[in-house]
Order: structure tokens, then sequence, then C-alpha cells
């Protein structure tokens, strides 16, 4: 992307720029004219490419963006084939995911070839916008297109694929699908996606685990929830960063840093946190019964709950009297896979103990915190005096007491 000596130089700049109006000419989007407009010459262009290029080196597209950078013989100047993807790329990134899908028509309308970044952009954009149900065939034809054309579709466009055909497709044609591009040549269980469990069958599990959170009831509620956190991208994040934030307030880095590895290695949401999301909405809305039965949906699809799911169950299951038995074996199930209960959880079924009001209650707290104990952990006396502020004295003097007897020995 360097100044060449060409005597045409000022030509070919001149070239760029026209095809850069002429992809752009009918953006309706007033935000996105303004980003245009601020390109008003090739080395605006320029400069705007080659933070692209590093974008793309960041993602670990590297390889991609320099073939598709790379000028036409010795002319240090865009090919056209950049300048639409750099459109594309532009549209992608404000979220205008059907302005994407018209800049790529309008490309191949003039008789220009996608490289494989262009499709990389492309395919990912419609991946992960779960707004049109069209979509989802947009993705699987142009992944076609990339293997027929002999391009290897980058882990990226295929992680992006099955979390579609998770979403929208059921598992039999998620599956045809799948063996239909293997077929063709792309072969998941290759070093190429650098997995350690074939990939092939991790699609599929991931197919099977997002239809049976999103099959796994029948309550309208539930479904709208599923699909409010599935179809909304930034909803979905702040949910992931409260669970991140969480897991590192409450010491549990072990368990955040695998969730990032996770996510890296996957390029999706991580499971637990879908499940959670829905289980959070289920007790919010008073339906404890379904948020108990989700969880354990969820154990039965495979999936390990983490430090913070227990926490939001635990804590719903305490706030109903009819599931307390449901959370003292929670919290105990919590404990026997090796994670630690913050003071809020654990206090929330000690009180229970405590509300009941009757010596017989009490004893039976004692001999909880008792087995508690006896499996490595032991309550925080102050934590639980912090979080019982604000309730009545007689309780806090009964919670109290029932843990006190038990930490003097």
């Amino acid at each position: 992307m360097a100044e060449a000596s060409s005597p045409n130089y000022n030509d070919l700049k001149n070239h760029v720029m026209k095809v850069f109006e002429d992809a752009t000419k009918d953006c309706e989007d007033k935000d996105m004219k303004k980003v245009f407009d601020s390109i008003g010459d090739y080395d605006s262009f320029n400069n705007y490419a080659i933070e692209m290029f590093g974008a793309m080196e960041n993602l670990g597209l590297g390889d991609e963006a320099r073939e598709l950078f790379r000028p036409l013989s010795d002319r240090a100047v865009l090919r056209d084939v950049a300048v639409h993807t750099v459109v594309i790329r532009a549209y992608a990134v404000a979220g205008k995911t059907k302005a994407v899908l018209k800049a790529y028509q309008h490309m191949i309308a003039t008789g220009i070839a996608p490289s494989s970044l262009t499709y990389t952009i492309l395919i990912n954009a419609l991946a992960v916008d779960y707004s049109d149900y069209n979509f989802v065939g947009y993705v699987k034809n142009y992944i076609l297109e990339m293997l027929d054309k002999g391009m290897k579709p980058h882990p990226i466009c295929y992680l992006g694929l099955f979390g579609v055909l998770g979403c929208r497709e059921s598992v039999e044609k998620a599956t045809e699908f799948l063996v239909l591009i293997n077929a063709k040549g792309l072969s998941p269980e290759s070093n190429y996606f650098n997995v350690e469990e074939g990939h092939f069958k991790k699609a599929i599990k991931a197919i099977k685990v997002y239809t049976n959170v999103s099959n796994i009831t029948t309550d309208k509620d539930a479904q709208k929830v599923f699909r409010k956190w599935r179809t909304n991208a930034p909803g979905l994040k702040k949910e992931l960063m409260k669970m991140i934030n969480a897991l590192v307030k409450d010491g549990n880095l072990d368990e955040s840093m695998e969730m990032y590895r996770d996510i890296i290695e996957t390029g999706r949401e991580p499971f637990a946190l879908l499940h959670t999301c829905v289980i959070k909405a289920y007790l919010k809305s008073g339906k404890t019964k379904s948020a108990l039965e989700l969880y354990q949906g969820m154990l039965a699809a495979g999936v390990s709950p983490n430090s913070y799911t227990y926490t939001v169950l635990i804590k719903g299951l305490a706030a109903d009297p009819n599931f307390f038995g449901e959370a003292k074996k929670c919290l105990l199930e919590m404990m026997d896979r090796g994670k630690r209960p913050n003071a809020a959880t654990y206090t929330a079924v000690i009180e229970l103990f405590a509300r009941q009001e009757s010596k017989a209650a009490e004893e039976e707290g004692k001999v909880f915190v008792e087995v508690m104990m006896g499996k490595g952990f032991v309550p925080n006396a102050k934590a639980m005096s912090e979080v019982l502020k604000g309730r009545p004295t007689p309780v806090i003097r009964r919670v109290m007491s029932i843990v006190l007897s038990k930490l003097k020995h």
C-alpha cells in the first residue's frame, strides 16, 4: 500500500476512489454516510485500509488480509476487490447486516470476484445476526461457494456456521449440511481447526445444546427470553461480563479464565452462560420449578454449571420456601464439584433454617453446617454478618447461633 513511481499512479488512485464512491453511493444510513464522507481522498482511504489490515492480523486473519491487499503486479494501489471489501467490513463493524449483504451483492453485480477475506467478513456478519431467518441460508450458500472455488473457510466461518445451525435448524438438517461440506473437502477433524476434540463432533454437540436450551420447555416466556439472548448480542455480552466479574469478585479466577479459553477456542458464548440466562429469567418471573428443571436439563445435556450458575440458582431456590430442600441439595452439590459458594449464597440457605423459628430447625441447621464443614468448607461469620444487615434481629441471632456453634469446635 506504499506509493509507487508509476506515471499512471494518480489515475490509479482516482480509479480507487471512483470504485469507493460507486460502492457507497446507495448508502442510506446517516451514521455510515458520515463514516464514508470522512474518507474524502485516496490517502484517507489507504489509512483506513491499513487500520483494517491491522485488525484482521489481530483476529488471526493475516494471511487472508495479505492476499486481499496484494496489489496488481507492481502497482502499489489497492485492487477493486479490496475497496469493496473495506466497504463491506465497515458495514459489518457497524452491525448493518442488510447493508453488508447489499454491498456484497453490488460488488458481484460489478463483476468483482470476492476474496477469502471478503467471504469471511460476509459470513461472520450474517452468522452473528439472528434478526432475519434468511441469513441462515446465505451463510450456508457462501460456505458452499468458498468450497466450490477451492477456498478453505477460516475457523471463524465454520464456528459461526454451527452456531447458526444450532439455533435455527434441527439437529438432523444441521448434521446433513455438516456432512455435505465435509464431503466437499472441509475436514473439521484436521489440525486446521486446532481443537482437541473432533470439531465435527463439537459442532454437533453445540447444535444439540442450543436446541435443548430452546426446546427444553414449552413455556412461552422462557422461549422468548432465550430468543432475546440469542438475537441480542450486546445483551448477551453484558450478561457474560456480569458472570465473569462475579467469578473474579468471588475469587474464582480459574473459572473465569476457563470461560475465556472456551470463548477463544470455540468462538461461541459458553453454554453455561446461555442456560444461566434462562434460569435467571425463570427465577425473576417466579417460575422456580422451571428454573430447577432447566438446571437438571443442563446437567443432562453435559453442560457443567460454574460457580455463578450455582449462585443464581441456589439463591433463587432459597427465596422460595417450597424449594428449601432443593436449595440445600444444590449447595452441597456445588461443594462436591469443588466450587466454593460465596457468603450470600450459603447464608441464603442457612437463613431458611433460622426463619422457621423452632429449636428443631436450628438443630437441623447446625447439622447442615457440620456437613458443609465436613466437605472442607468453613463459613465466614463476618461476611455473613454483612449479608444479614437489615434482617430482623431475631433472625440474625438465630443464623449466627447456628453457625457459631460449629465454628467454636
